[in-house]
């Protein structure tokens, strides 16, 4: 049995979308939904890339709204099995995380009554301050899937 993650350094959220799982989990290997979704007031992401394969990843280059500085994050899947479960590792390459040990995401989708449920785990923040600001940043993302989701269902009604 594995160990639970430790809680100091892991963010876990569960979601629940008004969406089949191939739309909830396709929108992860998607570089424009993505460069969508991960965006937020204070950060823009305007290069994003995916190569959505085991060994493949993804890459971001992330604007800070306010002061105008640029960060990069990459991933490299270790794990896709289609519909059920996406695992990355993360790894800043410049900015204040760059030091930071390399992260570790798994998505887990089920399919539920009426769409989808996501579980996500993020591990291996360096302390409780950056795993915070990752979890609200993780659940306002989710939050712009959401309403991305029920406006691709609207538009294709």
């Amino acid at each position: 049995m594995a160990a639970r993650p430790d809680p100091n350094t892991t963010v876990e959220l569960t979601r629940d979308f008004d969406a089949e799982p191939d739309r909830v989990f396709g929108a992860f290997l998607d570089a424009d939904v993505l460069a969508t979704i991960w965006s937020a007031e204070a950060y823009k992401i305007f290069e994003m890339t995916v190569d959505p394969r085991v060994g493949g990843g993804w890459r971001l280059a992330m604007r800070d709204e306010q002061t105008g500085v640029v960060t990069h994050c990459t991933a490299r899947y270790v794990e896709i099995q289609r519909l059920t479960r996406i695992a990355w590792h993360t790894q800043w390459l410049d900015g204040p995380l760059a030091g930071a040990p390399q992260g570790r995401v798994t998505m887990e989708f089920a399919q539920i009554d009426g769409g989808t449920r996501l579980k996500l785990t993020h591990q291996f923040f360096p302390d409780r301050q950056t795993r915070d600001q990752h979890g609200g940043g993780w659940a306002s993302g989710l939050e712009r899937l959401a309403r991305f989701l029920a406006g691709q269902a609207a538009h294709e009604r």
